[in-house]
């Protein structure tokens, strides 16, 4: 049986370290991305990669660098749109309040580090890889990058969608500007 990464995330305290792992809070990003985002985009996360080496077995992502996940909101709507980027380098631009200025959004702003453990692939949490949680269709799901439990952390964020928010891979998983998000109601 494969296995996936599970995300626990705890509300950061002040003066963690901005190159961390987390949701939400001050991205960490490459001084080239600075100006390179939609004014109605939110943070989502980072990752640092050499944070999950030893529990993707697998090597289903790189090892070095970050992967971060921002989402388009669409002028403050609810539908998101992924925008997934990496980076093989360390980050040195943190852009502070990065979600005040988007309507709806504007309370994320509070980091949430995570810290990553080895669970089995139909676990319920928020996760990376591993089988998506009440898929109920006939066919096969896409590859799973993350799922997101909105009701498996203290964030709050979409804590009124009964259900998770699914990142897909696309036909090639090594391209990452080709994922997809899924929203899913239990």
């Amino acid at each position: 049986m494969s296995k996936a990464i599970k995300i626990t995330a705890k509300k950061a305290h002040k003066g963690y370290d901005m190159g961390a792992s987390k949701f939400f809070g001050t991205p960490t990003v490459p001084l080239e991305w600075d100006g390179d985002f939609y004014e109605d985009e939110i943070f989502f996360c980072q990752i640092k990669l050499s944070d999950i080496a030893e529990l993707d077995k697998e090597n289903r992502l790189t090892h070095t660098g970050y992967l971060y996940i921002f989402l388009h909101t669409e002028n403050g709507n609810y539908h998101l749109k992924p925008d997934v980027r990496y980076y093989d380098g360390e980050p040195r631009l943190a852009i502070d309040d990065f979600n005040t200025a988007v309507e709806d959004y504007e309370q994320y702003n509070n980091a949430y580090l995570m810290d990553f453990s080895e669970v089995d692939e139909d676990e319920i949490c928020t996760k990376l890889f591993g089988n998506p949680s009440d898929w109920n269709y006939e066919s096969d799901p896409p590859k799973l990058l993350m799922q997101y439990d909105p009701l498996d952390n203290e964030m709050k964020f979409l804590d009124t969608l009964d259900g998770f928010l699914y990142f897909f891979f696309g036909k090639d998983e090594k391209k990452l500007e080709n994922i997809t998000l899924w929203e899913e109601y239990t």
